[in-house]
């Protein structure tokens, strides 16, 4: 064949189509999610929590005062504000509920008084009104929340001191400026080997990885040894004898292979974490039977889409199991992403593994932090890709026009049988 019969558009315009529309939504799906997450934020959980209050004297209620300053202060359209008992709030950071929380102390209005009532000459400590951010959703998060919360909680310091008025004494003039300090505070401190927070991410982005190269290995591997395609390594290029097997059946093969390799890779996986790199691990046994579970339910889907697409499959999962994956969950959490990325997040893969593998690492295993929520979703996709793989096979195989074996085909493209 010479080389000026490459020039025909049956050749190239298959491929260079696909390249241009991945080279649009490549860059919309990293860049959409992380360019500016503050402006794309909706209704992010934040807790507002204030103590019950030590008498203060005149000063009585300005904490509440400043709860509701802060409330009327917080854009609601951005942050989803909830008040809650100090109890409430430790237990919404165990079970990832909040991503943080503004907290107003007990001694709040007791020390304010102080403050105000001091001796002349002498500076007092003034009270302090905490943020609290959630160590385990990962630092851009926790910037988010700061982020938001510290210019509310700014205005609200302007308000009191203007209520306080002007004090005579120089030093409280100007301690009375700010009569309250905010400081900003994780909810604990993370063990080592954390990664600030963005190790479940890339312990989820290398299990759906090892899912989809796995699909990607075995699709033409099984094809290949069956003799429907040649196998090709580097200048060697070999065809087996063609054994009939209909897609059905191949499928079914192509997922005995996945489902036995999946539980070792994740072993694999699980050692070299946690053995040789030191992440550190409570529940291994959970880890693998959540990593075995991910591989398998990515690997399904991607075997499966190679089965209904054929070649462009590789593209198909390319953009779904890795680009889309990306996009919607590395460390920007669902609430500050565009809304068509927010949709997205409910049928990719990674904010379910990753929500699991977070609840594994941060938040001692609990269902409610996250891992039912990736159990759930981890079985419907695996089952939603095993379904569409073998009802779209079936299909294939019922109709003759479709058929697998390579000889017939030539006869259906008008090439005499080989």
């Amino acid at each position: 064949m010479p080389l000026r019969a490459f020039r025909s558009p049956h050749i190239w315009a298959t491929p260079v189509t696909m390249i241009i529309l991945l080279s649009l939504a490549l860059p919309a799906c990293y860049l959409s999610g992380i360019t500016d997450p503050q402006t794309n934020m909706r209704r992010l959980p934040v807790a507002l929590v204030v103590g019950p209050q030590q008498e203060g004297g005149a000063l009585d209620g300005t904490a509440r005062s400043v709860a509701d300053a802060v409330r009327t202060g917080t854009d609601q359209k951005k942050i989803r504000l909830v008040t809650m008992s100090p109890a409430e709030m430790a237990t919404a950071m165990r079970e990832n509920a909040i991503y943080g929380a503004v907290v107003i102390p007990e001694d709040f209005d007791h020390t304010l008084a102080g403050l105000v009532s001091a001796t002349p000459g002498t500076v007092p400590a003034p009270p302090v009104v905490t943020i609290v951010t959630n160590a385990g959703a990962g630092n851009l998060t926790a910037g988010l929340v700061n982020g938001t919360m510290s210019p509310v909680l700014a205005a609200v310091q302007r308000s009191v001191a203007e209520r306080l008025g002007v004090s005579a004494d120089p030093y409280r003039a100007l301690v009375l400026q700010e009569p309250f300090a905010v400081r900003t505070v994780p909810d604990r401190v993370l063990p080592p080997r954390s990664g600030s927070g963005l190790t479940p991410f890339y312990l989820a982005l290398v299990t759906i990885l090892i899912g989809f190269i796995a699909a990607s290995t075995i699709h033409p591997a099984v094809d290949a040894a069956i003799g429907f395609a040649p196998s090709e390594v580097g200048p060697f290029t070999t065809r087996r004898r063609y054994r009939p097997a209909t897609r059905t059946t191949t499928l079914l093969a192509k997922f005995a292979v996945l489902l036995a390799v999946a539980p070792i890779a994740a072993v694999l996986l699980n050692l070299t974490a946690a053995v040789v790199i030191g992440v550190p691990m409570d529940h291994p046994l959970v880890m693998w039977l959540l990593l075995t579970s991910a591989i398998a339910a990515v690997g399904i889907g991607a075997l499966s889409v190679f089965a209904v697409f054929g070649g462009p499959g590789a593209l198909i999962n390319t953009f779904f199991f890795v680009a889309m994956s990306l996009a919607t969950g590395p460390s920007v959490p669902s609430e500050a992403l565009p809304r068509w990325l927010r949709a997205a997040t409910s049928i990719t893969a990674m904010p379910p593994i990753l929500d699991a593998v977070r609840a594994v690492l941060f938040f001692d295993g609990r269902g409610t932090a996250g891992l039912t929520y990736g159990w759930t979703h981890i079985a419907v996709g695996g089952t939603v890709g095993l379904t569409l793989g073998l009802t779209t096979t079936w299909w294939y195989d019922r109709n003759p026009r479709l058929s697998r074996h390579p000889a017939e085909a030539m006869v259906t493209a008008g090439a005499p049988p080989g």
